[in-house]
């Protein structure tokens, strides 16, 4: 047997073990949830002044739980709801992103620990065991986001036409999903998140994976088991709802080539905003701040409160308007010709930008 003929079997021998493993991988027992069958709440103590904190564990009809901490304005305004936001952030953070939040903006939070123990912390021989169960379970991720939805639109103090979601980091695959077939959600903001997952997890196994071969194909293996859950496939049909993309250029973790995928693949009416540094994390109060507050400000513009006989619309009154947003040091720009750009994205030729470069810090 000559070099090329093994070289070529053994070409094909790898072809067909990565086919049977996809296949395998891809056996596990699809999860359902179900709608929320009950709710059990616990007063926690606040370090936060004006709010009240409660540890939430909610049950869907299938018995599966998913535990939240639900952050609220301590004294309720009696002429009308609050505005409120369904929240999913990294995996690292989960329920406690509700407490990131600034507590100045009057508005009730909702923010998810993930429905799955994080399989990194397992032995690797556990996760290959396991893997069929654990794509099940992350697959099934965004039907909790929707239980969590039911309980948090159901609140007496929320107004349910100004219920928006927020994903953050890796919550944004899932509230991307989630968003775009749940329309009890007015508004959605992706933060620090991409599409085009193949080029997402490569860019993420660098410092794990040293082999270039081995990095793309465990890369692109993963891209094919969660296909359902790429951004770039869940953003067009969260239009004609208002989507606000906060990013920036320099990510370590959520390479250019995932944020343009994201970007381009909105649609209207759509806002992008930048901000300078790398992957947003907790400890980053700065930034944080800067997020909360851009994102607050932007709902407020888009999910403007409502008379009771007014029908509840999707538009986004921020379009041809010019406008600076300034978060301490941190400057996010966002002008009214680049905002018609974003709107107009579809009609857009291919080769031109789409965004605005992420903005300078200010000294």
């Amino acid at each position: 047997m000559n070099t090329r003929l093994r070289s070529i079997l053994g070409v094909g021998l790898v072809l067909v073990a990565a086919t049977v493993a996809v296949l395998w991988l891809a056996s596990g027992r699809a999860v359902a949830y179900g709608p929320l069958a009950a709710a059990e709440r616990r007063r926690v103590d606040s370090a936060q002044a004006g709010t009240v904190l409660e540890r939430v564990r909610l049950t869907s009809a299938a018995g599966r739980s998913v535990t939240c901490l639900l952050r609220r304005p301590a004294v309720a305004v009696a002429t009308r709801a609050e505005a409120a936001v369904l929240l999913f952030g990294g995996i690292g953070t989960g329920g406690r992103a509700a407490i990131l939040v600034d507590p100045s903006h009057r508005v009730v939070v909702l923010a998810c620990d993930y429905p799955w123990d994080d399989p990194s912390r397992l032995p690797w021989w556990r996760i290959a065991w396991r893997m069929p169960a654990i794509r099940a379970d992350v697959l099934a991720t965004p039907q909790a986001l929707a239980v969590a939805a039911s309980f948090l639109v159901g609140l007496p103090d929320v107004d349910p036409r100004r219920v928006a979601g927020i994903g953050a980091s890796l919550g944004v695959p899932f509230v991307a999903s989630w968003a775009a077939e749940d329309r009890r959600v007015g508004a959605v903001a992706l933060v620090y998140g991409g599409g085009d997952l193949r080029a997402l997890f490569e860019a993420n196994l660098r410092r794990k994976v040293a082999a270039r071969w081995l990095r793309r194909a465990l890369a692109a293996a993963g891209a094919t088991l969660l296909a359902d859950l790429d951004p770039a496939r869940s953003a067009p049909r969260i239009a004609p709802r208002p989507l606000l993309l906060v990013g920036s250029r320099e990510d370590e973790r959520v390479p250019r080539t995932s944020v343009d995928a994201l970007v381009g693949a909105a649609r209207p009416p759509v806002t992008t905003v930048w901000f300078d540094g790398g992957h947003m994390v907790p400890r980053d109060t700065a930034l944080l701040r800067a997020i909360s507050d851009t994102t607050v400000a932007w709902l407020a513009r888009v999910q403007a409160p409502l008379s009771p006989s007014a029908p509840a619309t999707h538009t986004n009154p921020m379009i041809g308007q010019s406008r600076q947003i300034r978060r301490r040091q941190f400057l996010a720009r966002s002008h009214s010709r680049e905002e018609q750009v974003q709107v107009h994205a579809s009609v857009t030729p291919p080769n031109c930008p789409r965004t605005t470069p992420p903005a300078r810090r200010r000294s």
